[in-house]
């Protein structure tokens, strides 16, 4: 598990790219890396709501997220733990309401 959590890190310092590089692709390439070791992975796409600030107010708006499950925990690896992307919009606060395992 130590190994998956080094691969985690290193996609989460990659730069976050809507089309190139998003959450989606990067949980493949979590969940690719984690077959190659051994370890059952899984994709989990979601449409889910988020806290967002826009144009100064904060609502909560739903959006398209995705993380690999690893041995049954959410890894997040879209960006940095805790940092914020488009909107204020930090990752771990999304609240899935629809959700997709692959």
């Amino acid at each position: 598990m130590e190994r998956v959590e080094e691969i985690a890190e290193r996609l989460r310092r990659e730069p976050y790219h809507l089309l190139k590089n998003d959450c989606i692709i990067k949980s493949q390439r979590l969940k690719r890396e984690c077959q190659r070791l051994g370890v059952p992975a899984r994709v989990v796409v979601c449409i889910g709501l988020a806290p967002a600030r826009v144009f100064g107010w904060w609502v909560t708006m739903p959006v398209v997220h995705a993380w690999t499950e690893v041995a049954g925990k959410r890894v997040e690896i879209s960006r940095p733990i805790g940092s914020a992307g488009v909107w204020g919009i930090v990752p771990v606060n999304i609240r899935p309401v629809i959700a997709i395992r692959i």
